[in-house]
């Protein structure tokens, strides 16, 4: 789909090794590693941004459910 792409294993290897020395150096400073889905309900992010929030990015899955991006990922 448009906006995504795939990563060689050449680039992801950097890419880890990128992200690892990011999270280590987090961590020294007292951060916390957490992992949150890219994309909820329509109606669970409605609920914390606002119905008219310009914050998320809909989209509708094969199932008919409505779903959003989150603005953050």
């Amino acid at each position: 789909p448009q906006g995504t792409r795939d990563y060689s294993p050449k680039q992801m290897a950097i890419r880890e090794q990128v992200f690892s020395t990011i999270i280590a150096c987090f961590k020294r400073h007292g951060a916390e590693v957490i992992d949150t889905p890219v994309f909820e309900l329509k109606e669970t992010l409605t609920g914390k941004y606002g119905e008219d929030s310009k914050l998320i990015y809909d989209l509708k899955d094969q199932g008919g459910e409505l779903l959003s991006l989150r603005y953050d990922l």
